[in-house]
């Protein structure tokens, strides 16, 4: 192996994976309790640090944000699969499988969508929120 291709690929690793390349709030079951108590809208975002899918669909919703202003007023939750994928809320839920993006409002889902790593299904899920 050449040494530049080395050092690039060993740069590759050290990376840190599944740092969310939008604003959002890491999941916790408080911060959760105390969100839906409010008028905000919340996009639940179901993702693992290991998911390329998941890595693609922050990107994308890292682009729609810059695009679009409005999107800013969105409240961005990640929810880590490893950690919550098994938990009582998912399952009430009905989230089986990472790489979900659920809109809520007031404890109410208003919209989702399961492996959809497009820009066009993303910002019809945003443009919905932003009408709630």
């Amino acid at each position: 192996m050449h040494r530049r291709a080395f050092l690039i690929s060993s740069a590759a690793c050290l990376m840190p994976l599944g740092a969310s390349a939008y604003p959002a709030i890491a999941f916790a079951p408080q911060t959760w309790r105390d969100l839906r108590e409010t008028d905000q809208t919340v996009i639940l975002n179901f993702r693992a640090s290991w998911s390329l899918t998941c890595q693609i669909k922050a990107e994308l919703i890292a682009d729609l944000l810059a695009e679009n202003p409005a999107y800013r007023a969105l409240t961005f939750v990640d929810v880590d699969w490893d950690t919550f994928g098994p938990s009582q809320m998912t399952k009430r839920m009905n989230v089986t499988r990472r790489s979900t993006l659920v809109v809520m409002k007031g404890g109410d889902e208003l919209a989702r969508i399961e492996n959809e790593p497009y820009a066009p299904k993303i910002r019809a899920l945003l443009d919905t929120a932003i009408a709630a």
